[in-house]
């Protein structure tokens, strides 16, 4: 988006339906394909990082039981408790033949399955993770191909393509990010450097589709003009227009959605991955 351009701010129109038409990947356009192959990647990532932040505090919670990370370590073949430690602090990961290892120890035959956790310490704090805890209420959240630029906009297509979903807890959705519905939520890629430090480019962001007032909440939102998506700060000023910048110091952005031309709010940016809530 150039300093120059100007949005449509006589209602900053509110919505557009492709965030919310899915079709198959089957039917997507080369440019799709593409990102939904980059989009994958970095879901397969995404559900190894859950997967492992789910061992970590299993293992922390069995090493307080063995009465520590060297008592654990001996039971696991160890001569001390080093090996503990370093996946504890996310220097090894906690792999199948640690799981497996687990559950050959008399008593700790399920340590890591469903329903494992009741009344456990990680069942009382599992809601405070974005990792579902098994058995614990679950929202799939639709992970899109399409993208929004931090700079000069990416493509919009009518019709998205859901490249697969993510099991988020649900209580951490409610409590942590509180969006107008878990129903509304969507992942998506963010590219460029113009809201950096914000946002990096790469960066898989939450987006909540029922956040469509700019004017109700400031914040960062998607933006859809001239057919092409934009991620950038809005808010409304003193005198009643709505600004929309950037957060890069470097990046000298700041359009006034006036009603010149048409834009859309697509939602607003409420998370980023493995990052903060926003």
């Amino acid at each position: 988006m150039r300093s120059s351009d100007t949005l449509n701010a006589s209602g900053v129109e509110k919505y557009s339906n492709s965030f919310m038409k899915p079709k198959s990947i089957a039917n997507a356009t080369p440019n799709q394909v593409a990102k939904a192959i980059v989009a994958s990647a970095t879901v397969d990532t995404m559900n190894e990082q859950m997967i492992q932040e789910w061992r970590v505090r299993r293992l922390a919670e069995l090493a307080d039981k063995e009465g520590g990370k060297a008592a654990l370590g001996r039971k696991l073949g160890y001569k001390d408790g080093a090996f503990v430690g370093q996946m504890l602090r996310g220097e090894r990961p906690v792999t199948e033949k640690t799981v497996h290892a687990i559950h050959s120890m008399q008593g700790y035959t399920h340590w890591f399955d469903a329903n494992a956790t009741k009344g456990s310490k990680v069942g009382a704090v599992a809601g405070l993770s974005p990792s579902p805890s098994p058995g614990a209420p679950v929202v799939n959240v639709p992970i899109l191909a399409n993208a929004a630029s931090m700079g000069t906009g990416t493509e919009q297509h009518h019709e998205d393509v859901i490249i697969g979903v993510l099991p988020l807890s649900e209580t951490w959705m409610r409590r942590t990010l509180q969006p107008t519905s878990v129903k509304h939520v969507r992942f998506i890629h963010a590219y460029g450097d113009s809201m950096s430090p914000t946002f990096e480019d790469g960066d898989i962001v939450l987006v909540d589709t029922g956040m469509l007032d700019a004017r109700a909440i400031d914040g960062i939102y998607v933006i859809e003009a001239n057919e092409r998506l934009y991620i950038k700060r809005v808010r409304q000023r003193i005198d009643g227009e709505v600004e929309v910048s950037s957060d890069n110091p470097t990046v000298k952005t700041v359009d006034i959605l006036n009603g010149d031309h048409p834009a859309m709010i697509l939602g607003k940016v409420i998370y980023r991955w493995l990052g903060k809530k926003l």
